[in-house]
């Protein structure tokens, strides 16, 4: 996946599209026999399909969400087999309630700009990671236009096309030529600027891929207006007219911007984000897909430090999948969390989480790395999560001593915990002092919390006597 181009958002392409390169529905009536017209169906453009079906072939994955205008980019990415292979989802949020329900219910101060396509492509990122899967390639898209209506508006017709992912965001704003295309001229050209720009962001090759912009001095002002001929004679007339008499003085004017994310593992302990993911990799050296900011609700997390990383969390947390899955009725994921934040030791350094990390990513496991030491914490970050724990942490988690010794205050602690659909998937270990196996079973779980302790894993289920502290201790024997 890649939002940035080759050429670090080198411009666009200008080019005048050839006539008739969008085929308009027509109708034909067949006569007194036949008074109902009859639609032909609408052909896509053969660039345009070339360059879909090129998407779809790459593992980028995407939500689209357009406003204003761009819809026919949505219909081009569903019309090409394949679409299932990209589109997470795709949504046109048109009502102003809407468009504010996408963007988190914060009403932005200017519906069409910049900085609302940014966040609506953010907020498409984040709902792709909700869709999709550890070691997927995501990219959120989001459009906003302000195009021909009528009667003629006052202002420019504009749009902003915006794309974000793990590597940063670009956004282009479009300001068109007023009057010098109909309204499915200026939605067919937005269309294929948010057509380009996701196959770029998808590490396609999108260089030779026309966009039918007027330029300075007024050509390719008469391909533009043939792009996309409206199905009326009339209108059709009418947007050659204006083609025709469109000043050359006002051509279309494309600004690409883009910004670089920076290192993520430093962005988190900025705090400039919340968490970080690495998915992917492998023995092969394949490299991780990462995830910034993107939490994935629903999912299974084993919570540790991770030092080392050793087969018993990796068994364990298969295990804990599998229970969690059998108990659900459904197919769920799994990945680690590793928490580099301690309530009492402060954060991880810098150099230490790389490490930590680069263990997952050689064995091609996901990790979520996060800033949430306590499970308040994480049940905000990752909701309706399953967390596996051990039955020593289980123990603790449910003693009101340290909850000010208050059972009450316990209970109000973990409401919002339960808010976020969250709960504990506990894992057994063997005592010492008696030799029994401890489980679930044998934690003093309070009556009202027990909806937040629903499954536990028996010795059948899962036993491995091994701690990464054992692990540091004889590797330092064999050191010393």
């Amino acid at each position: 996946m890649r939002v940035l181009p080759k050429a670090q958002c080198a411009s666009l392409r200008w080019a005048a599209a050839a006539p008739g390169s969008v085929r308009a529905a027509s109708h034909a009536v067949r006569g007194p026999a036949a008074p109902q017209a009859v639609a032909q169906a609408q052909e896509l453009p053969p660039d345009v399909e070339s360059l879909i079906k090129r998407i779809h072939a790459s593992r980028t994955k995407a939500v689209v969400y357009t406003t204003g205008g761009a819809v026919q980019s949505i219909s081009w990415l569903l019309s090409v087999p394949g679409a299932s292979a990209t589109v997470l989802e795709a949504a046109v949020p048109y009502a102003r309630d809407s468009l504010v329900e996408v963007l988190g219910g914060k009403e932005p101060a200017q519906f069409c700009s910049a900085g609302t396509a940014a966040a609506m492509a953010e907020a498409a990122y984040r709902r792709a990671a909700a869709l999709s899967g550890f070691g997927d390639g995501i990219v959120g898209v989001g459009a906003t236009c302000a195009l021909a209506t009528f009667p003629l508006k006052r202002g420019e017709h504009r749009a902003y096309v915006a794309v974000h992912g793990g590597g940063g965001r670009r956004c282009v704003s479009l300001t068109l030529s007023k009057g010098a295309r109909s309204r499915v001229g200026e939605d067919d050209l937005v269309s294929r600027l948010l057509v380009k720009i996701l196959a770029e962001a998808s590490g396609v090759d999108a260089a030779n891929f026309p966009l039918p912009l007027i330029g300075p001095q007024g050509e390719g002002a008469a391909a533009a207006a043939a792009t996309a001929t409206a199905t009326a004679a009339t209108t059709a007339a009418a947007t050659t007219a204006a083609a025709a008499t469109a000043s050359p003085q006002a051509p279309d004017v494309l600004h690409d911007d883009c910004a670089a994310a920076g290192d993520p593992l430093q962005r988190l302990l900025a705090g400039e984000v919340r968490c970080v993911e690495y998915s992917g990799g492998g023995p092969s050296g394949a490299p991780a897909e990462v995830c910034v900011d993107a939490p994935r609700p629903g999912r299974v997390y084993l919570p540790g430090s991770f030092n080392p990383l050793h087969d018993g969390h990796k068994q364990l947390l298969a295990t804990a999948v599998a229970a969690a899955s059998k108990a659900a009725g459904r197919q769920l994921e799994g990945a680690f969390e590793l928490t580099v934040e301690n309530a009492d030791k402060g954060l991880l350094g810098l150099d230490e989480i790389r490490a930590r990390v680069a263990q997952f990513v050689a064995a091609g496991l996901p990790v979520v790395v996060t800033r949430a030491p306590r499970f308040n914490d994480k049940a905000g970050l990752l909701h309706a999560a399953r967390f596996v724990v051990g039955y020593d942490t289980a123990v603790r988690l449910v003693m009101p001593k340290y909850h000010g010794d208050s059972l009450m205050q316990m209970l109000l602690d973990y409401s919002g915990f339960r808010h976020s659909g969250c709960s504990f998937v506990v894992a057994g270990r063997r005592d010492g002092a008696s030799g029994r196996f401890l489980t679930l079973a044998d934690v003093s779980v309070p009556t009202q919390m027990a909806d937040l302790f629903p499954l536990g894993l028996t010795e059948a289920d899962f036993r491995m006597d091994i701690s990464s502290t054992e692990l540091r201790q004889r590797a330092a024997a064999v050191k010393g």
